[in-house]
């Protein structure tokens, strides 16, 4: 159990290695009752983050203003 604190409007979660939390996490948090929330740890899959990383990709291959003769003159 990880006690913390609640101000200004924010709940202050305790640091990364004392409850496991890794940047980009995410949380869902559930009313139970006025008194208790609960709170899930929602972290993405390896194909989540395989799908992302490819959707956000930047092109690849050669750049619109390059030409051959570009290439071939810096080469020697």
């Amino acid at each position: 159990m990880v006690e913390t604190t609640y101000r200004k409007k924010k709940i202050y979660v305790p640091a990364e290695e004392k409850i496991g939390l890794k940047d980009g996490d995410k949380l869902t948090i559930s009313l139970v009752n006025r008194k208790s929330f609960k709170v899930e740890l929602k972290r993405k899959t390896a194909e989540e983050k395989i799908i992302n990383a490819l959707t956000k990709a930047k092109e690849i291959g050669v750049p619109k203003r390059l030409t051959n003769r570009i290439i071939y003159d810096n080469t020697g």
